[in-house]
């Protein structure tokens, strides 16, 4: 049986792979639902080898391809797979950084002993990263509210250097 032609999207899946420098197996391992490297051939090549069929990849398992080679969405739609060109965009806003919060940015702004004696407080017993987080984020709120209800700019002289010499 002959081979029937490569689909446009399996043929741009490729050559970006080809371009990153990938194998199969190691482009099909970035996945976030990984799938075999032979699956990934298989999508490449448009069939399988074994039984002569075509094979088109669900526009799912293209989007999650595309992310894991970086192509984007409008090379997909323009391959003619806008069913996978808006699941990869759904990706893409999803697995986007949000931006810090202001609790966050004034944590980053701390120096690091002082997130050091703020973490070793947590560890005092032991917790879980997700204790952490959520004691961490339960407190800045605490504090958020103390803030507002109280309008105060902060004393730069009774901060954490004040609070860390009392101890």
């Amino acid at each position: 049986m002959a081979q029937p032609s490569t689909p446009p999207e399996a043929s741009l899946v490729r050559l970006a792979r080809e371009a990153a420098g990938l194998s199969p197996e190691k482009a099909a391992a970035r996945m976030s639902v990984p799938i075999s490297g032979s699956r990934w051939r298989q999508i490449e090549a448009g069939w399988r080898k074994d039984s002569g069929t075509t094979v088109t990849a669900p526009a799912t398992t293209l989007a999650q391809m595309a992310a894991a080679i970086g192509l984007t969405p409008d090379r997909l739609a323009t391959a003619g797979r806008d069913d996978a060109a808006e699941i990869l965009r759904e990706i893409e806003r999803t697995s986007a950084p949000a931006e810090p919060s202001p609790q966050q940015a004034t944590l980053t702004g701390l120096a690091e002993w002082q997130q050091k004696v703020i973490l070793n407080a947590l560890d005092d017993r032991p917790r879980s990263k997700r204790e952490k987080a959520l004691l961490l984020r339960t407190l800045a709120e605490q504090i958020e509210e103390q803030a507002g209800s109280d309008n105060e700019q902060p004393d730069r002289g009774t901060g954490l250097d004040a609070a860390a010499g009392d101890a």
